[in-house]
C-alpha cells in the first residue's frame, strides 16, 4: 500500500493505493497520526484503492472520531470504488462516513466547513462573555402545526405548542397541556400548574406521538453553542436575556429561538429545554399569533417563553459538545431523570452550556407532511392518519376509497403518489386491532406465501399504535398496475351457477390444493374449535335477544314459519357447547383460511386468483372454509324482500337439509328463482369439495358445527337485513336438529 498526502487548494488530500488490510492498517494509523497533529479536515481519496478489509475500516472508524474530537474536524471519503463502496454499504456506514464522488467534491465541502470554522471565538452580550461555535447553517424555517392531529415525535423534531399525548387522544382525562419534543422525549406540563409536569421516552421516536393543537418545532440541528466563560454564576433571568439578544444578534432579525441549556443549579443538575417568541411579529399563517406563555409576567424585558427543566441524577456531557443528539441519547433516559421543575428565575446557573435555533420564517407544517384524502369517518379518528403516514413514507400523498370490511376491520383501496408526483401502484390499507393485524402479518408469511401463488397477498408493512394496528397489502395483480381486480362477489352476482362451478374448481381444486389437497388426520375439538363466542362475537347473548326477541335461557321457541316448537340455538350455544368443550374425533385437518369469503377472494381479467385477509388462518378442520362459504350463501346472499318470502325459503332450506347426503346434493338441486337456485347449487359445490377433502368422510358434525359459526353471527351483522337475521335464526336451529339435538318440553 503507498499513502499519498498533498494539499488542493489549502485542503489536505490522503491518497491510498493498494490494499486497506490486516497488514496495511497499522501503517495507515501511523501515517495518518502524524498528519492529525497539524490538520482537521481530510480529504480521504480511495480511487485507487483496490480492497478494504474490516481492519481498515476500523481505522477509518477510529480517524472520524479522533476529527471529531477536535471540534469541527470533519474526515470526507471521496472516490470510491464501487467494491469499496459496496463493503462501507454493506456494515451500515455510508450512513456514518461523508463520501462524495471526487475529490473536488470533498475539497469543496471541507473549504465551506473551515470557513464556518472561522467564525468559532468569543462572543459579548451586556457583562457576559461566551465561547461561541456555530453547528449549522444559521437561521431556519421554523414549521407552524395549527391544526389537530397526531404527529410523530420524529415529525415534531425540537417542538413546542399545546397538546396532549396521542395515547390520551379519545381520552377526558388529560386536559391540553403545554408540550415539548426533544430528541426521543416528549414533556408534557398541564396549564394547571397543581398537576404535576409528566414525560414519555420513546426507543422509536417515529412511533410516538402527540396530539397536537397547534405548535412551532424546528427540524434541523441547533444553529449554535454557547459556552459561558465567566467564571461566575449567571441567573436564569440574566440567561433567557442573553439567549434571546444572541439570537436577535446572529441573525439580525424578529426571530423564534428555541434552547436547550444543560448545567448546575445550586440545588439540582439537569437539562432545560424552551422556546421564545416574539409574539407580536411572529404569526401563524393564519395571522394568528403564537401563544406562548410567561412564566413570570414581571419580566417585561424578556420575550415570552415556555420552558421546563428535566432535572437529572447526573450529567453526562461529552467531548464533542457540538453534538446535542449526543448529549440527549446520554442523559435522556428513565432512570436518569428525577424530576421536572419549573424555573425560578433568580436560580444561579454554573457552567451553562446552550445550544440555540434560531427561526426567522414560518412555514405550514400540514404542507410538509403527507396529505390524506379519506372519508370523514377516517379522518376523525387520528391515530388512523397517524398509522397511514407511516406505513406510507415513500408516499407524498394518499387517496382512500372505503372497501367493504369485515366485522372487526376497516379496508382502503389507496392510491398513492411519491415526492415528485409520479403514481405508486395501488395498495390496500386495513386498520384492526392490534392482535389481528400481528395475526394476519404472520400467518400470510407462514401459510400462504409458502404454500399458494398469491401476488395480491404480499404484506408491504406493519404499524401499530396503541392497540390498533395498521397493514398494507399489494394489490396489483400478476398483469401490472394495469390489472383490474373484481371480488369474487362480482362473478357470483353476474353468473350462473354452471358459469360459476369451473371457476370454484380452479380456487379450490387447483389454487388452494396445496392447502385442501394435502389433509392430515389429526384430534379435533369442533365445539371447542368453532364457539363465535371465543373469536369476534363475544356479545352475541346480548345483541340476540335485542334483535330477535329470543332469550338464549330459553331452551326451545316456537317457529311461526315451520309451525314446531324448535330447538332455540342460542341456548345451544350458551349451554350445550361449555359440556361438550372436551369433544373430540380423529378427523381430517388442513391449512384454512378461517374467515373465507367473497370479498377476500379476487379475480383478474385471466382469473389469475388472490387471496387477502389472513388474521384466522391456520390448521383446523378441512372443511371448515367450505362450510364458512356455505353460510354465506344460504344467509346474507338469500332473495328476501317480504315475511312471505322468508316463510318460503325456510320451507326450502328445510327440505334441503331434511333430506341431506353429504357431498351428493347437486343433483337434487332445482328452484324456479335462479338467486335461490344459485345458492343451494353452490352450497351443494362446497360439500362436494368438502367431502373430497375429508378423503370421503361423511360424518356432517363438523361440517354443521363449522358452518354454524358463521350463521349464527349473521344477527350481529350490522349490514345484515331483519330478515336475514331471522332466516340465520331458524337456519341455525334446522342444523342443530339435523345434529340430533332435540327440544324437550
Amino acid at each position: 500500500m503507498n499513502i499519498s498526502i498533498n494539499k488542493k487548494d489549502s485542503c489536505t488530500c490522503v491518497e491510498i493505493e493498494g490494499r486497506l488490510d490486516t497488514l496495511t492498517a497499522a501503517d495507515f494509523d501511523a501515517v495518518l497520526a502524524k498528519v492529525l497533529e497539524t490538520e482537521t479536515h481530510l480529504v480521504i481519496d480511495l480511487g485507487k484503492c483496490s480492497y478494504l478489509s474490516s481492519n481498515g475500516i476500523r481505522s477509518l472508524i477510529i480517524l472520524t472520531k479522533k476529527l471529531a474530537a477536535k471540534g469541527m474536524g470533519k474526515m470526507v471519503l471521496a472516490a470510491l470504488p464501487a467494491e469499496v463502496k459496496h463493503v462501507i454499504e454493506m456494515a451500515g456506514l455510508h450512513q456514518v462516513f461523508t463520501i462524495v464522488d471526487g475529490v473536488a467534491d470533498g475539497v469543496c465541502m471541507l473549504q465551506q466547513m473551515q470557513e464556518a470554522s472561522l467564525h468559532h471565538g468569543e462572543i459579548r452580550y451586556g457583562k457576559w462573555s461566551f465561547e461561541y461555535q456555530p453547528v449549522e447553517k444559521q437561521g431556519q424555517t421554523v414549521m407552524i402545526w395549527q391544526n389537530q392531529d397526531i404527529a410523530g415525535y420524529d415529525e415534531l423534531g425540537f417542538s413546542a405548542g399545546f397538546g396532549k399525548p396521542a395515547e390520551a387522544a379519545g381520552s377526558a382525562e388529560h386536559d391540553e397541556s403545554l408540550f415539548f419534543t426533544i430528541g426521543n422525549c416528549a414533556v408534557f406540563v398541564p396549564l394547571d400548574r397543581s398537576v404535576a409536569p409528566d414525560f414519555r421516552i420513546s426507543t422509536e421516536p417515529s412511533q410516538a406521538g402527540v396530539l397536537v393543537q397547534e405548535a412551532c418545532s424546528f427540524h434541523s440541528g441547533a444553529d449554535a453553542l454557547f459556552k459561558l466563560k465567566d467564571a461566575g454564576p449567571i441567573t436564569w433571568k440574566e440567561m433567557l436575556t442573553v439567549i434571546y439578544g444572541l439570537s436577535q444578534k446572529i441573525i439580525k432579525d424578529k426571530v423564534i429561538t428555541g434552547f436547550v441549556i444543560a448545567s448546575d443549579c445550586k440545588e439540582w443538575t439537569g437539562i432545560t429545554t424552551g422556546f421564545m417568541a416574539e409574539i407580536a411579529t411572529v404569526e401563524h399563517g393564519d395571522g394568528q399569533p403564537l401563544r406562548f406563555a410567561k412564566t413570570n409576567e414581571n419580566t417585561p424585558d424578556i420575550p415570552a417563553f415556555a420552558c421546563i427543566s428535566l432535572k437529572l441524577e447526573k450529567l453526562h456531557i461529552s467531548s464533542d459538545m457540538s453534538s446535542l443528539d449526543n448529549i440527549l441519547n446520554a442523559n435522556i433516559s428513565y432512570e436518569n431523570i428525577t424530576d421536572l421543575v419549573h424555573l425560578d428565575l433568580e436560580d444561579r446557573l454554573s457552567n451553562p452550556s446552550v445550544w440555540i435555533f434560531i427561526g426567522h420564517k414560518t412555514a405550514d407544517a400540514a404542507k410538509k407532511r403527507i396529505g390524506i384524502n379519506a372519508p370523514d369517518t377516517f379522518l376523525s379518528e387520528p391515530h388512523k392518519a397517524f398509522l397511514a403516514r407511516r406505513l406510507y413514507q415513500d408516499s407524498s400523498r394518499l387517496a382512500l376509497k372505503a372497501l367493504q370490511g369485515g366485522f372487526s376491520a376497516q379496508t382502503f383501496q389507496v392510491a398513492s403518489w411519491d415526492k415528485e408526483g409520479r403514481q405508486l401502484r395501488p395498495t390496500v390499507l386495513k386498520i384492526a386491532d392490534r392482535d389481528m393485524i400481528t395475526r394476519e402479518a404472520k400467518h400470510c408469511r407462514e401459510y400462504a406465501m409458502p404454500y399458494i401463488l398469491n401476488n395480491s397477498a404480499m404484506i408491504l408493512g406493519t404499524e401499530y399504535f396503541g392497540e390498533t394496528g395498521a397493514l398494507r397489502y399489494n394489490f396489483v395483480g400478476i398483469g401490472g398496475e394495469e390489472s383490474k381486480l373484481r371480488w369474487l362477489t362480482n362473478y357470483f352476482l353476474e353468473w350462473n351457477p354452471e358459469q360459476l362451478e369451473p371457476l370454484f374448481d380452479k380456487i379450490f381444486l387447483k389454487i388452494l390444493k396445496p392447502w385442501y389437497g394435502q389433509a392430515v388426520k389429526q384430534t379435533i375439538y369442533p365445539y371447542r374449535d368453532h364457539d363465535p363466542t371465543k373469536t369476534f362475537f363475544p356479545d352475541i347473548f346480548q345483541i340476540a335477544p335485542d334483535v330477535l326477541g329470543v332469550s338464549s335461557d330459553d331452551k326451545f321457541v316456537f317457529i311461526k314459519e315451520t309451525g314446531q316448537n324448535m330447538i332455540n340455538p342460542f341456548w345451544v350455544l350458551k349451554h350445550h357447547y361449555p359440556k361438550n368443550v372436551d369433544f373430540s374425533v380423529e378427523y381430517p385437518t388442513s391449512i384454512c383460511h378461517g374467515d373465507l369469503n367473497m370479498q377476500n377472494i379476487l379475480l383478474d381479467e385471466q382469473m389469475n386468483v388472490y387471496l387477502i385477509d389472513f388474521s384466522e388462518t391456520r390448521p383446523r378442520s378441512v372443511v371448515s372454509d367450505f362450510a364458512r362459504l356455505e353460510a354465506i350463501f344460504m344467509t346474507e346472499f338469500m332473495p328476501m324482500e317480504t315475511d312471505e318470502d322468508l316463510a318460503h325459503i325456510v320451507n326450502v332450506l328445510s327440505h334441503f337439509y331434511k333430506q341431506f347426503d353429504f357431498g351428493d346434493q347437486l343433483n337434487r338441486v332445482d328452484h324456479e328463482n335462479e338467486a335461490v337456485r344459485r345458492n343451494l347449487y353452490l352450497s351443494a359445490l362446497m360439500q362436494k369439495y368438502a367431502l373430497q377433502s375429508a378423503s370421503g368422510n361423511k360424518s356432517h358434525v363438523p361440517y354443521f358445527l363449522a358452518m354454524l359459526e358463521w350463521v349464527l353471527p349473521v344477527v350481529c351483522y350490522k349490514q345484515a337485513t331483519p330478515l336475514q337475521k331471522r332466516l340465520s335464526f331458524i337456519l341455525a336451529s334446522l342444523l342443530y336438529q339435523k345434529l340430533g339435538i332435540e327440544p324437550s318440553n
